[in-house]
């Protein structure tokens, strides 16, 4: 005698030999089980928001709904879960106003918002403004523009989660999407279960671990009838191709199976890289200086191995603001910290500069607004003036000799002979030519020499500030002053310079 016994999780049939001595198990057959979608898809993204740590009791979600049938169903779903859940939702519907038929989708998801009770907003996003004014393609303009309106609508309603409808058939295309484009480990792992937006503020995929077959028959079963982008059958966008002939074709060529295989590898790939995340921001702590900009210190940063290095590069560029880095950006940033410049830079997208100062690596500012010799304030008389290539105050004033130690606090105040200095001084930014003779030199030389001298920075050579009287200079700050104007046993009067950072 034979008995089947199903392995309900997986659709497997174990095939038994049952004898009066024992049961000995003789086979496995694959079987097509079926299997109550509704109630399967529930248990399954039930599962995935407990596992997964993605909402939390209390929690206000912003569901994203276009009317299709992966974001109806997440809205449909959320609604029933909610009770158990104990949350609170706030849905939006982003017309990208790129088709005719835009605008009835918008009504559509507010009559079903309407129905099930959940408050609503609808935003316009301009796609095609916005890809021609940041040069992108329309699919990455849509997508940027769709997530800050996200952004911006959950701050206002007190959503701290965003909820989007992206299920596992979305992570298997972008896993091939990212392997056809050369993409690294950390793309390969494709789309994370969530991930933060702002502070406070996380995105959250519930439908992760169910398939788009999944999500058609839950809405076959409740009747939704979502609306149908015509868009999403064109072989014209990347994805489109990816799913409408790349799967299918391995599909035919490797089984039914290989949609979890691909899976399979992205869950093992987005672990490794979560390690390599923890080893990342462990390397960076060391290289990084801390401050408002990224500042690496190269001899650190060249210790570590180089495919180490590049993850910490590109860390200093996340935190500079930088969007969508590519290998190539890395290497050139690696160029500039390898370079025998001692003053390197590149430019890298959103003209963010990197620029070696010596010893360090900077990123995150531009070079385009420079202001050498472009700027020069007079000073009629003592007192304060703002100097804005530096965004510091000078503060000049007149003393008795008498009053004075000549033993300044720090390079940023400085003591002049006041006697014969020429009003009104000038304060300017450096120029081709300017040339000093500083305190205790032998002779005059071109301020340029002395900064490189000095190993100051291009970048902060070129906001210091040169305090002049007549044509002379008397003093470079964070430098010295000038031999002419030294203070003397025989000056009577002595002119104190301060620089005082902007508050």
């Amino acid at each position: 005698m034979y008995i089947w016994q199903t392995g309900a999780k997986y659709g497997i049939v174990f095939l038994y030999r049952v004898s009066d001595a024992a049961a000995n198990e003789v086979g496995i057959l694959l079987f097509p089980q079926k299997r109550d979608g509704v109630v399967f898809l529930y248990k399954a993204v039930m599962k995935t928001i407990k596992e997964r740590q993605l909402l939390l009791p209390g929690d206000k979600v912003l569901l994203a709904v276009s009317g299709g049938p992966d974001s109806l169903c997440l809205l449909h779903l959320m609604h029933r879960m909610a009770p158990e859940l104990k949350l609170k939702l706030h849905a939006i519907h982003i017309n990208h106003c790129l088709r005719p038929e835009a605008a009835e989708e918008a009504e559509f998801v507010k009559k079903w918002a309407a129905k099930l009770s959940v408050p609503v907003t609808v935003r316009k996003l301009q796609v095609k403004e916005l890809q021609k004014r940041e040069k992108l393609s329309v699919e990455e303009a849509a997508r940027r523009g769709r997530y800050r309106l996200f952004l911006e609508t959950a701050r206002q309603v007190g959503a701290k989660r965003i909820a989007t409808a992206h299920h596992s058939d979305d992570r298997i295309e972008t896993l091939l999407m990212r392997l056809l484009t050369g993409s690294g480990l950390d793309g390969l792992r494709g789309i994370p279960s969530k991930r933060t937006l702002a502070h406070g503020i996380e995105v959250v995929r519930p439908l992760y671990d169910v398939s788009r077959e999944d999500i058609e028959n839950y809405c076959r079963r409740h009747h939704l009838h979502p609306v149908q982008d015509a868009s999403n059958f064109l072989p014209i966008y990347f994805r489109n191709r990816v799913r409408l002939h790349l799967l299918p074709f391995l599909e035919r060529e490797f089984g039914p199976h290989i949609r979890r295989t691909i899976l399979r590898t992205a869950d093992l790939l987005a672990a490794d890289s979560s390690l390599l995340d923890r080893v990342t921001r462990s390397a960076y702590q060391k290289v990084a200086i801390p401050g408002q900009m990224p500042l690496l210190r190269l001899a650190e940063l060249q210790k570590l191995p180089k495919a180490l290095q590049a993850r910490v590069v590109r860390q200093a560029l996340w935190a500079a603001g930088v969007e969508r880095i590519t290998s190539t950006h890395i290497k050139q940033v690696l160029a500039v910290a390898e370079s025998d410049s001692p003053s390197a830079s590149c430019i890298l997208p959103g003209e963010t500069v990197v620029q070696r100062e010596y010893d360090y690596l900077k990123i995150g500012y531009s070079d385009s607004g420079s202001n050498t010799g472009t700027a020069e304030i007079l000073v009629t008389e003592p007192g304060r003036v703002f100097l804005p290539w530096s965004d510091q105050w000078l503060e000049t004033k007149i003393m008795d000799r008498a009053e004075v130690s000549l033993s300044p606090a720090n390079k940023e105040e400085a003591f002049c002979a006041a006697d014969a200095l020429e009003w009104p001084l000038r304060v300017r930014t450096r120029r081709p030519g300017d040339k000093v003779q500083l305190l205790g030199s032998p002779g005059t030389r071109k301020v340029k020499k002395i900064l490189i001298d000095k190993k100051i920075a291009r970048r902060q050579r070129d906001l210091l500030s040169l305090v002049l009287s007549g044509g002379d200079i008397i003093w470079l700050s964070g430098v010295d002053i000038a031999e002419k104007y030294r203070v003397l046993p025989s000056t009577k009067k002595v002119l104190h310079l301060k620089l005082i950072k902007k508050q």
